[in-house]
């Protein structure tokens, strides 16, 4: 089960990765930042793009290596709960928030209590 969950994480950065880097006007505007220069899109492909892209990277190597699985789940269980930390705390304190803030804290949140269920079972 760890296994499947790891290489979900996996396709699922591989996808984002792909999609802000090759859309990122779209993707960008979509959570509601804007371009002011080519520094500005060059930072956004680069983070949105190249990290999640090396977090897919991760998340496959976890999933084919049993010996990395543990890492791979510790590794989830504490981008998730960070990330579900700080978008409950801005969703808290800064009003004005669209939609897509909303999904991406459900599916932040979603994964992360599935790392948790999975760290307790596997014990």
């Amino acid at each position: 089960m760890i296994r499947a969950y790891l290489f979900f994480n996996a396709a699922l950065y591989v996808l984002f990765s792909a999609w802000c880097t090759f859309a990122p006007d779209k993707t960008a505007a979509g959570i509601g930042l804007a371009f002011r220069s080519g520094s500005g899109r060059s930072e956004y492909i680069t983070v949105y793009g190249g990290l999640q892209l090396a977090m897919a990277i991760f998340f496959g190597i976890a999933g084919l290596r049993s010996e990395f699985r543990v890492a791979g789940l510790i590794f989830a269980l504490c981008l998730y709960a960070s990330l579900v930390a700080f978008r409950l705390a801005t969703i808290a304190t800064i009003p004005g928030l669209d939609r897509m803030t909303y999904f991406t804290g459900g599916l932040e949140l979603v994964l992360g209590a599935a790392a948790a269920v999975l760290w307790w079972r596997r014990a």
